[in-house]
């Protein structure tokens, strides 16, 4: 990469945190007039606005949200940054959504922006991920056990991608380092897990909030 592919890659990384870092469910709860961290389980994600707002508040949270993590690694995508590059990209915007400088560093878990990194670079994964979510919602009424094993879900499918035991094409950009992939996948599931720890303790006391 020249440097002029440098700068490109640093810009990109600014606009993947500023944008992470927009608290939607945030500005979503106080346009209705409420503080969304005050309220229920005080996260700022989908299924915090989804129990206090309504379905539609939740529904337009988790796309935005989505959106903040596909954007800047779709922009990485078609500037041709290596594999590299392009993860580190999704990081930083799952970072900027974790820990947003709006709100002194506090923030939303980190599912919805990360479904948005991956949906960029395997439509299929992410498609698949969000039904393993749906699905155990569904059953369940938990969200937090559904981003759980959307998570755990994936980095298994990954896994068995980068030792070529999925034999189509699961990824739609260029992967010239299958491992890289890997770490990422099972960097970010280690970060869902850590995130919801007090909600599986929840789960297996049966004191978990339900979704609906």
């Amino acid at each position: 990469m020249n440097i002029e592919c440098y700068y490109q890659f640093f810009f990109t990384l600014l606009l993947a945190y500023f944008l992470g870092s927009i608290p939607t469910g945030y500005i979503i709860g106080k346009f209705k007039g409420l503080d969304i961290t005050k309220e229920g389980s005080g996260n700022i994600g989908m299924a915090n606005v989804f129990r206090t707002l309504g379905p539609k508040y939740g529904a337009l949270v988790l796309i935005l949200d989505a959106l903040k993590g596909f954007i800047p690694t779709y922009i990485s995508i078609k500037l041709d940054f290596t594999t590299l590059f392009v993860l580190l990209v999704g990081i930083t915007s799952i970072l900027g959504h974790i820990f947003t400088v709006f709100l002194k560093f506090k923030g939303g878990k980190g599912v919805a922006t990360s479904l948005g990194v991956v949906l960029a670079i395997s439509p299929i994964l992410a498609i698949s991920s969000f039904l393993v979510w749906l699905t155990t919602v569904i059953i369940t009424r938990y969200s937090s056990l559904g981003s759980i094993l959307a998570s755990i879900w994936a980095t298994i499918i990954i896994i068995l991608y980068q030792f070529n035991l999925i034999n189509f094409n699961l990824i739609n950009v260029n992967i010239e380092n299958k491992t890289y992939l890997t770490v990422f996948c099972s960097i970010i599931c280690i970060f869902i897990l850590y995130k919801h720890r007090e909600n599986i303790k929840r789960i297996i006391n049966n004191t978990e909030n339900r979704l609906f």
